[in-house]
């Protein structure tokens, strides 16, 4: 493949692609890592005074060279990294002025995340009589995603597990994952300064009761509907 530049993190204002960057880099770089074989991006990204490894799996290396881009202020300090990846804009790296405004932003973006779940939920026309709010984190992978439970499916995981509690796990049932944009929330959380698992922690709470406030009121519910919320393992 085309050499990888690096990304200067100080340069003139305005939007760049990779091939607009010359090998030497004076004030400090993202430098990027890609392996064809696994079509796997890995790069470290600067968060505060240190830096913090970043790994992309299912990359396409046509995608990564042809639609990377990088946006520079007028004080030429670089904002964010973005590519458009199997046909969806993948950020990269997001660059925030402090902590506060790093949890402004992962607020702003939790908020339009889950407003992305609650609109698939809102298709379901049969009764619901569970939905699932299951979440994920380790090192630099994060899930978060919602599960339906229909009243019929319900009763199929009733009578196949024979228990009351089978019916209060996600797992159970057939239903198709429902998803926002979970890459972008991996790499905002990671671009943060602060401990990863705090600030992913914070994103799901807002998503959470968000979804809890607009989604449940949509939805046709059984009289013994639940909304559950958990890690899964």
């Amino acid at each position: 493949m085309p050499e990888l530049r690096d990304i200067p993190l100080t340069y003139e204002e305005g939007v760049y692609s990779l091939v607009d960057f010359s090998e030497d880099t004076s004030d400090g770089a993202i430098s990027f890592d890609y392996d064809a074989q696994y079509q796997m991006l890995t790069y470290a990204i600067p968060v505060g005074k240190s830096k913090r490894e970043m790994t992309l799996h299912s990359v396409p290396e046509d995608d990564l060279i042809r639609t990377l881009r990088a946006v520079y202020d007028r004080d030429g300090t670089l904002q964010n990294v973005t590519a458009a990846l199997n046909g969806h804009e993948t950020l990269l790296y997001i660059r925030y002025e402090n902590e506060e405004h790093a949890k402004q932003e992962i607020r702003r973006f939790a908020i339009q995340n889950a407003d992305i779940i609650i609109e698939q939920i809102q298709q379901c026309t049969d009764a619901a009589a569970r939905l699932f709010i299951d979440y994920y984190y380790d090192s630099d992978y994060m899930d978060y995603l919602a599960v339906i439970g229909t009243a019929a499916q319900m009763e199929a995981v009733r009578q196949e597990y024979r228990s009351e509690d089978s019916c209060d796990h996600s797992g159970n049932y057939p239903s198709e994952f429902i998803k926002g944009d979970n890459q972008r929330l991996i790499t905002m959380i990671r671009c943060a300064e602060g401990y990863p698992p705090k600030n992913f922690q914070y994103a799901i709470e807002i998503m959470s009761k968000h979804i809890e406030k607009h989604a449940l009121a949509a939805l046709h519910k059984t009289e013994d509907f639940k909304f559950i919320c958990a890690e899964y393992d």
